[in-house]
């Protein structure tokens, strides 16, 4: 990764860690210590990185679209890794291109509404551990268009129902958030 991208790179991940949008100080802490250590995405560090996730939410009818991701067998948010030569908007568009096959869906940078730490357990994967920034999704998913090699199943259900069926703890925080 180049050093101008680099430092692009490190730069709005530390304009955006804010306390105000992490669960507790050691969250806060954290993401300030892994910034220190550089190499923030997975093509430099395949163990511990940096991730994009967003919540797509229809604010019309207060339901949310809700993955059973083939990876983790876990019902999330879609989302993913932020690649070497990509900006936060660039890897937010990008996996919202890959996993429900909108272009460009992001004009402008965003602002995330959470910060979260996930440990990883997965006896093939070399993750151990991701740092992710989570964003809102305003949609109606009418144009939509998912890739089946990504999920078992997806739906758009309420909060409550997400929350039924939802068990990693960083999900259950950013329904938690958006459900207010």
């Amino acid at each position: 990764m180049n050093r101008t991208l680099k430092n692009e790179l490190y730069g709005q991940i530390f304009s955006i860690t804010n306390r105000a949008i992490c669960k507790n100080n050691q969250v806060y802490n954290a993401f300030l210590e892994r910034l220190e250590k550089e190499m923030l995405t997975r093509d430099e560090d395949s163990k511990t990185h940096f991730c994009a996730y967003f919540l797509p939410f229809n604010p019309e009818n207060k339901k949310v679209f809700i993955t059973h991701h083939k990876k983790s067998g876990l019902w999330l948010s879609p989302g993913g890794h932020i690649d070497a030569s990509e900006t936060l908007l660039e890897a937010l568009n990008r996996e919202i291109e890959e996993e429900l096959g909108l272009e460009c869906f992001f004009k402008e940078p965003q602002t995330p509404f959470l910060l979260t730490i996930t440990p990883i357990s997965h006896p093939t994967q070399p993750c151990k551990e991701h740092f992710d920034i989570w964003y809102s999704m305003p949609t109606d998913g009418n144009r939509f268009n998912i890739d089946p090699r990504e999920f078992h199943a997806t739906r758009w259900m309420t909060i409550g129902e997400a929350k039924e069926i939802v068990t990693d703890p960083a999900n259950l925080d950013a329904l938690q958030i958006i459900s207010r």
